[in-house]
């Protein structure tokens, strides 16, 4: 997968998990795993699948 397909993708998740879920520091997405990040540690974990789940434009 090439950086600017994941560069979109990771730009709709952002947008996304800013709007409506708890604060976070920082999303880390490789394409197919989403790892959610709060004080230097992973809180939640989503696979692509969940994630065309709660978007509705699919990735």
């Amino acid at each position: 997968m090439n950086y600017k397909t994941l560069q979109q993708q990771y730009d709709k998740i952002y947008s996304f998990f800013k709007t409506t879920c708890e604060p976070f520091d920082f999303l880390e997405w490789d394409g197919q795993i989403l790892q959610v990040w709060q004080n230097d540690g992973v809180i939640e974990i989503y696979c692509l699948e969940d994630l065309n789940f709660m978007l509705v434009n699919s990735l």
